[in-house]
């Protein structure tokens, strides 16, 4: 049975991203761009001209939620994965690795090592 967000993956890398980095912890704009440069080893980078659109589209389709301000700095808008949000993760953490073991079926990626 198809689960209720399937029809929304694909997702954008970047978006995944986003999610992904909101599921350690609630974060910040600056952070968040942190966060995703970290996961992926520094290949990605959101410049604020990529990274804000994309938190305003999140916020929008309520996959991302906006915290109350923060006392210490009320400038800085901290954000936090949704549960609709996390589903979509989990959806599509589920389709990608889903690919890479039809990939790992035809040998283009190593099997995966057993502890």
């Amino acid at each position: 049975m198809p689960n209720d967000v399937d029809s929304l993956l694909p997702l954008n890398p970047r978006a995944f991203y986003v999610l992904l980095s909101l599921a350690e912890d609630d974060r910040h704009g600056y952070a968040i761009a942190k966060a995703v440069e970290s996961i992926t080893g520094g290949s990605v980078r959101l410049t604020p001209g990529t990274l804000y659109p994309l938190v305003h589209q999140l916020l929008t389709d309520r996959w991302i939620l906006e915290l109350p301000e923060d006392a210490a700095d009320p400038r800085r808008r901290r954000y936090r994965l949704s549960a609709l949000g996390k589903r979509i993760a989990q959806a599509e953490a589920r389709r990608l690795d889903a690919l890479v073991r039809v990939a790992r079926s035809f040998d283009l990626l190593p099997s995966a090592t057993r502890a």
